[in-house]
C-alpha cells in the first residue's frame, strides 16, 4: 500500500521540468523507473490534462491521470499509479473508462500501474 509521502523529485532526466512533485512513494519509485527506461523519451506529471467523467452520484468531475509519457518511437501514453484495493471502486472504474476513451480518440494508450 502506498504511503501518502509527498515531495519533490529534483532534476529528473526525462522531464522538461527541473522538479516533478510526487504524491506517494510509489509515484517517486515510478518516476525513477521512467527515467531509467530506455523506451521512454520523456515524461511529466505536470501535464495539465483533465478528463471529464461522471461519478456514481451523477456529478461531473475532472480526472487528472498521474503521468503523460512519450516513448522513443513517438507513442504517447497516460499512466495512472493506483493501489489494487481501489481498482473496484465505482468512481475509479468510471475515471479509468473515461481515460481509455479519451486516449483512444487521440491514438494514445492508457495504462494503470498497480502492485
Amino acid at each position: 500500500m502506498p504511503t501518502s509521502e509527498r515531495g519533490d523529485f529534483e532534476n529528473p532526466k526525462k522531464s522538461a521540468y527541473s522538479v516533478e512533485r510526487y504524491d506517494s512513494s510509489w509515484e517517486l519509485e515510478y518516476m525513477k523507473k521512467m527515467d531509467r527506461d530506455r523506451t521512454v523519451a520523456k515524461w511529466t506529471k505536470n501535464h495539465g490534462i483533465a478528463i471529464q467523467y461522471v461519478t456514481e452520484a451523477g456529478n461531473v468531475r475532472g480526472y487528472h491521470p498521474d503521468f503523460l509519457l512519450e516513448r522513443v518511437d513517438g507513442a504517447k501514453e497516460l499512466h495512472e499509479i493506483k493501489g489494487g484495493h481501489y481498482l473496484n471502486n465505482p468512481d475509479t472504474i468510471r475515471k479509468h473508462e473515461a481515460a481509455k476513451s479519451w486516449c483512444r480518440k487521440r491514438e494514445m494508450r492508457f495504462l494503470v500501474v498497480t502492485k
